[in-house]
């Protein structure tokens, strides 16, 4: 695919779901609805194509993540018109929109993604697909699986993929990728797309300190047994660290076809220079990571104590008190746990470059805590009423005091933004390549 295709792209904004589905029934695809989201809303799977490999990718896996849908759009609109070989090859599924209840709580952001502040304020996330599926590790076993996770999985039952990519993006980072295997030619075909389209890998730690790290910017995707086992070298009962917690679409996938090979493209939205920078910080990891923790705890504080009494007056059915209790009951004790890991793991010990200062202090601390507020803010806002144990528009305030406090300290980086075209680009570009490997097989 000729790499001019997106020099004729405009992406100024991001669609709604009605208009993201009616796209792909345009292109006069088979259909069949998989399930309903938590708000009745129907979760499509669409197919092309009719080749003996089979692709299944999934977009909004998490609902604040749309790169992937675009992408997906481009492929049928475009790609496919100008390749039909494709066609041949490979049998395509496409589920465009995985979570569309809580994709639709975003379209507020939608029509003006590089605004900062709209992001951080009108941003929801929860996951109900990546770690919500069913699965058992060890006698831990997780048998509350989500609808929109239970349509992924009947996707994955019917299909049996030979190729799954969940379409993910994240926000403040450089680019970096999950792999269930490692693939050095892929590897480096990537990193030259990547570089081809500016967009720079991400050298700071990664997501997760257990992760399997190939190169840097590409780790080995994890299932919900590596997350398990992560939290037996941190805690006693290792239950009680992952309660809650279902198996990863990859994790479920393997076990309807072992061979079964996966990807996630992370692409970011912001960036700053300051991430490409290796050079020695004159910082420990483990003194960057402790500052940034004493900063974040007294907000984590702060910000519980009202959550906590909020809850006993707040409808169960108001989305943002679930994302309120998923990011922020149990922030203050995750920083904790964040801290004794950090004051005996030994590597910690180490100098951290600039890359990884900028991303523990600004990127895992500021911007994190900025996006928590937001979440608190939202909770506040839009789901409290008649509450006697709380007053609600002094919370308001002392959180936006906060928040102002923080965004302004945010802008005193530089900061810039990755455009929609480069990250769609990548998208693209990271399916096609993984399905010429798997072809060639």
């Amino acid at each position: 695919m000729g790499k001019a295709l997106f020099n004729h792209l405009a992406l100024r904004n991001i669609p709604k779901v009605d208009e993201i589905v009616s796209v792909f029934k345009d292109c006069k695809l088979c259909y069949e609805v998989l399930g309903y989201g938590w708000c009745g809303d129907p979760i499509y799977m669409f197919k092309a194509g009719r080749g003996s490999k089979k692709i299944l990718l999934i977009g909004f896996v998490d609902p604040d993540e749309p790169v992937g849908a675009l992408a997906l759009q481009i492929l049928v609109t475009k790609v496919f018109d100008r390749e039909p070989g494709l066609l041949n090859e490979y049998t395509w599924y496409f589920i465009p929109v995985a979570d569309p209840c809580g994709t639709k709580l975003n379209e507020g952001w939608f029509h003006d993604p590089y605004n900062t502040r709209l992001y951080l304020l009108e941003r929801f996330k929860v996951k109900v697909v990546e770690w919500k599926l069913p699965g058992s590790c060890n006698g831990y076993v997780f048998n509350e699986p989500t609808p929109e996770a239970l349509a992924v999985k009947k996707a994955i039952d019917v299909v049996r993929p030979d190729l799954i990519a969940p379409l993910h993006n994240n926000d403040f980072s450089g680019l970096y990728f999950f792999l269930s295997r490692n693939i050095p030619e892929l590897i480096r075909d990537l990193k030259n797309v990547a570089n081809e389209l500016g967009i720079p890998i991400h050298r700071g730690e990664p997501e997760a300190s257990y992760l399997e790290v190939y190169e840097e910017g590409f780790y080995r995707e994890p299932t919900m047994c590596d997350e398990y086992n992560n939290c037996m070298k941190y805690s006693s009962d290792p239950r009680t660290c992952i309660e809650g917690l279902g198996e990863t679409i990859y994790g479920y996938a393997r076990g309807i076809n072992p061979n079964v090979f996966s990807i996630v493209c992370e692409t970011p939205y912001i960036y700053s220079k300051v991430l490409e920078d290796v050079t020695p910080s004159g910082s420990k990891l483990r003194d960057l990571y402790l500052d940034t923790i004493n900063i974040a705890a007294p907000i984590a504080s702060y910000v519980e104590s009202i959550v906590k009494k909020l809850f006993p007056y707040v409808d169960r059915k108001c989305p943002y008190l679930w994302e309120a209790e998923e990011y922020l009951l149990g922030w203050s004790s995750r920083l904790e746990s964040l801290k004794r890991r950090v004051v005996v793991d030994e590597r910690y010990e180490r100098e951290a470059s600039r890359a990884e200062e900028f991303d523990i202090i600004i990127v895992r601390g500021l911007w994190s805590t900025l996006l928590k507020l937001g979440i608190a803010l939202r909770l506040l806002s839009r789901c409290s009423g008649g509450i006697p144990s709380v007053d609600v528009e002094k919370a308001v305030d002392g959180l936006t005091n906060v928040f102002e406090d923080l965004y302004a300290k945010l802008h005193r980086y530089r900061i810039e933004y990755i455009p929609l075209e480069k990250q769609v680009a990548m998208q693209l570009y990271t399916i096609l390549l993984v399905a010429r490997y798997l072809n060639d097989q």
